[in-house]
């Protein structure tokens, strides 16, 4: 497989991922371009150590650690537009809910710190096992499992204060 490849492959899941860090629906297509022009420009270095999308991934995670290094920015927001569900044919009604559901896990999660963030994201939404999270993160297994094992307790919190159960968002 070679990079085109890869990006049509992980285009979305890339950009999902960034979206939730930088809460900024411009600066993730930036730095998700960003990752793939790095990603094409060193797909020879792939050794196969790991999955192409663990890798991928790892980039993604540099890339946008690098941008928060130089811009060090402030508070930001979720452009909740961008989050929305398009394929979803509901009722307005259950339309109304899933967004309130959808407001209220990105407020909650947006509420921790990054690295409570960054491992809920790579394990519970994006599907990472805890190996490839620690490649990901560049962590041992050992502290994956006891941040996200940290990270879920202080997400239940967030979003108990919302009056909403961790139980609905996370299986």
């Amino acid at each position: 497989m070679s990079g085109e490849t890869w990006f049509n492959e992980y285009v979305d899941a890339v950009y999902s991922y960034i979206l939730m860090l930088v809460k900024d629906s411009h600066t993730a297509e930036d730095l998700t371009q960003e990752t793939f022009v790095k990603v094409i420009a060193n797909e020879h270095q792939f050794k196969g150590n790991s999955s192409v999308k663990t890798w991928i991934f790892r980039i993604a995670y540099t890339t946008t650690m690098n941008h928060f290094r130089k811009k060090h920015p402030l508070i930001h927001y979720f452009d909740l537009n961008a989050l929305r569900s398009q394929e979803h044919n509901a009722s307005a009604e259950e339309v109304a809910l899933l967004n309130s559901q959808q407001k209220q896990v990105y407020e909650a999660l947006s509420q921790l710190k990054k690295s409570y963030q960054q491992v809920i994201i790579l394990r519970n939404i994006q599907g990472f096992s805890t190996k490839e999270t620690a490649s990901i993160l560049n962590w041992s297994e050992g502290k994956v499992k006891m941040c996200l094992s940290r990270a879920l307790q202080a997400f239940k919190n967030e979003l108990e204060k919302g009056g909403f159960s961790i139980e609905t968002f996370i299986r």
